[in-house]
């Protein structure tokens, strides 16, 4: 089975403070892979650093069995747990947008759009006045536009209703039926233990463990074992 994230060991630090002390864990092609941990773990910064925005100060992080470069880009789609889309335009001209930067059309946009059940009747509504669900939707619409082969996604349900967490679990179990490989954080643990294959607990900037979810009986006891209770 090829593995499509590899991180070994990876440290960094922020200011005076050691953020990540020693990440380890591997995510294989066609998989729903969980990072889990409390608020404050690191999650975020794990993503940032493995992804190249952030300098990591050791250890080792390929994707596709390389060294991350510029054009991994064009193989990843990236939700991160904020919305970075411009609030003031609307849902199609935030999509035309990015298709523009990712070289694709407008065609590619309203497939993306239609992909994670965006209802056409609200294209035409500023960003801004949508649901936070809707929002999601988009968002995760934007990372599709091109087509990518791996997805990160940073607390993809943070902040949404039952519905609209329901609907994005939906979604990302039919984007691996579709054969793509998702990498998502989190620290609700029923949501992984619903859709994720295998997982991933840090805790502190340290992986704590790394485990198929199929050998998991009770998730919420191991997880308490080491973060010490659900946060």
């Amino acid at each position: 089975m090829k593995v499509i994230i590899e991180v070994v060991n990876l440290k960094k630090r922020l200011g005076e403070r050691e953020i990540l002390k020693g990440v380890s864990f591997h995510v294989n092609r066609g998989e729903i892979y969980g990072f889990l941990g409390p608020n404050g773990a690191g999650k975020t910064t794990t993503i940032r650093t493995m992804l190249g925005l952030f300098r990591r100060d050791g250890g080792d992080v390929k994707l596709f069995g390389e060294e991350p470069k510029r054009d991994v880009f064009k193989r990843i789609g990236i939700v991160f747990e904020y919305e970075v889309l411009n609030p003031d335009w609307t849902v199609l001209e935030n999509l035309e947008f990015i298709a523009h930067v990712r070289g694709k059309s407008l065609d590619d946009a309203e497939i993306a759009l239609r992909k994670v059940g965006f209802p056409e009747e609200y294209w035409g509504k500023r960003f801004k006045e949508l649901s936070k669900g809707m929002k999601r939707k988009v968002s995760l619409a934007s990372a599709l536009i091109h087509d990518p082969e791996l997805l990160i996604l940073d607390e993809p349900t943070s902040g949404l209703d039952p519905t609209a967490q329901i609907e994005v679990r939906n979604l990302l179990l039919k984007l691996k039926e579709e054969g793509k490989t998702i990498f998502f954080s989190s620290h609700n643990l029923p949501e992984v233990q619903k859709i994720a294959d295998r997982a991933a607990i840090i805790v502190d900037g340290i992986t704590r463990a790394e485990f198929s979810l199929g050998e998991v009986d009770d998730l919420e006891r191991v997880y308490i074992n080491l973060v010490g209770g659900p946060k």
